[in-house]
């Protein structure tokens, strides 16, 4: 069977592109506590000085190391949507949600994701050769496209903060 070793080579190839990824599959690269809650500071400063690009690298590692922290995950998926990344901004959301972190604000930034999804995918239809009988299709999805439009017209490009849960967490900041 030639097919096994090349099957093999594919799927080391696979894991190897995800490894220094934060959305592989959790695995703790734990640090010292001492070590994690400077990780976690530095984070948090970066974070709220607009330190886009530390912030996403800290709070990366911080989820490497502490997989099971809903807040980190959050902090990270919003940089992600910022950066616009929207795909890893979902996956670091949905994290945070299997972690019990959900809320509010963190639900509406799903939504919000998910919307502008439905846009683009919605956009495409008016671009595709009519098939027979599908007419009526292209124009409910116009419609849709329309009601999306009133409802969302420019999403906002920053994440929307979680409530009640840091005094003067300004917006964007979700905790």
């Amino acid at each position: 069977m030639r097919c096994r070793p090349l099957l093999a080579g594919i799927a080391a190839l696979l894991l190897a592109g995800c490894a220094g990824s934060p959305f592989r599959a959790a695995r703790s690269d734990a640090l010292p506590l001492q070590a994690f809650a400077a990780l976690q500071q530095r984070a948090a400063l970066a974070y709220a000085e607009g330190d886009a690009a530390t912030a996403t690298a800290l709070y990366a590692q911080m989820v490497r190391s502490a997989p099971g922290d809903a807040r980190a995950w959050r902090r990270l998926g919003n940089l992600e949507l910022m950066a616009g990344h929207p795909q890893h901004a979902l996956l670091a959301y949905e994290h945070a949600l299997r972690l019990g972190g959900g809320d509010v604000a963190l639900w509406h930034n799903i939504a919000v994701i998910r919307v502008r999804q439905a846009q683009a995918a919605l956009a495409q239809v008016r671009g595709q050769p009519l098939q027979p009988g599908q007419r009526a299709l292209r124009e409910d999805s116009a419609r849709a496209a329309r009601v999306l439009l009133r409802v969302f017209p420019q999403p906002s490009a920053a994440p929307a903060a979680s409530t009640g849960a840091a005094a003067g967490t300004a917006q964007g900041q979700t905790p």
